[in-house]
């Protein structure tokens, strides 16, 4: 039975999609407390694609951005709100490099003595658009490029336009992950949906029922063949339902996405990263079904889907962890 499990198709599918995530993917990030001037949240490596969620909370309200640029950088921005249809930010970058103007920009922000200012007024577009890998709606209000000739530190502020603004600011173009980044891209994922609205509880429905209903089946599976398996078995069985759980989750945030945005090619990568999770879940508890003694090749594609797990955001993190563990403790 176990010759039958699809992995390999799996570790394919996840060759193929690190060939295509680093021209799309952004590094999330959370600012707070960045209110003024003097805090303003430093990014460090602003040529490094970063997607910034924040939230203003009074209208007129500001969030401040600082970036150390070197020449031959290019300053990328793109201000987007959490939400289509929701009141649209502006964005005001300043810098050295910008002329100095002598009307107030805003009476709410402060720009740096010496410093050029630049106001790009936030307007909704037309349609929003599909964010596959979240997956979520990307609503562009505003955006800047700018080519750096001279070393300095520039700084961008977002303006609120009314109360409770929830807000995205994505920084850079080079689209890299560290591979700690990379593997908590899940977690990230579930304050970034909070932002946009919903609650935790209905974030991790489909989650929690995946888990609650495999639990009971496993359960009265184990108690009528009477036998009692051990930790490695319990590991693999939590592992290959957080699997399917976060699968099912990736799959209804999609549903809620497409509502509003409509069918794009966007949605097969979405559908990846849904269909390679519930593969390596249900082979991961197929294995588990195994209650005796497991081979070393039972072993070998319990770590298959541990690390292909990391790489396709599978099991919240720590579906993956618990497979590779599952793989290297006895079964007793």
């Amino acid at each position: 039975m176990i010759r039958r499990l699809p992995i390999p198709l799996a570790v394919l599918l996840a060759l193929i999609l690190i060939l295509v995530i680093p021209v799309q993917a952004h590094v999330p990030v959370s600012a707070d407390n960045n209110h003024d001037l003097s805090t303003a949240l430093s990014i460090e490596h602003p040529q490094k694609s970063y997607a910034i969620y924040g939230n203003l909370h009074d209208a007129g309200g500001a969030a401040y951005y600082e970036l150390r640029m070197q020449p031959g950088d290019r300053l990328v921005l793109s201000l987007m709100n959490n939400g289509y249809g929701k009141p649209a930010p502006d964005m005001i970058v300043m810098g050295p490099e910008i002329p100095l103007v002598q009307a107030a920009i805003s009476p709410t922000v402060t720009i740096p003595n010496g410093y050029g200012a630049i106001l790009i007024p936030g307007h909704q577009p037309l349609r929003a658009e599909y964010e596959p890998f979240s997956p979520g709606v990307i609503s562009e209000v505003a955006n800047y490029s700018q080519e750096i000739t001279s070393a300095g530190t520039w700084y961008v502020a977002v303006v609120s336009p009314a109360d409770e603004t929830q807000y995205s600011l994505a920084v850079g173009y080079r689209e890299e992950f560290s591979p700690l980044e990379w593997a908590i891209v899940p977690v990230s994922l579930i304050e970034t949906h909070l932002r946009e609205g919903p609650f935790i509880l209905e974030i991790l429905a489909p989650l929690i029922a995946v888990v609650i209903l495999g639990f009971i089946l496993i359960g009265r599976r184990v108690q009528r063949q009477g036998k009692k398996p051990g930790i490695a078995f319990w590991m693999a069985s939590v592992a290959g339902l957080l699997y399917l759980g976060g699968a099912a989750m990736t799959f209804v945030q999609m549903l809620h996405a497409v509502n509003i945005t409509g069918y794009t090619p966007g949605i097969i990568i979405t559908l990846l990263f849904v269909l390679v999770p519930a593969i390596l879940g249900l082979s991961a508890l197929r294995i588990a079904r195994q209650l005796g003694p497991w081979t070393r090749r039972h072993r070998i594609y319990l770590l298959i889907i541990g690390i292909t797990g990391l790489i396709f955001w599978a099991g919240m993190v720590l579906g993956p962890v618990l497979a590779v563990i599952a793989a290297l403790v006895p079964d007793r």
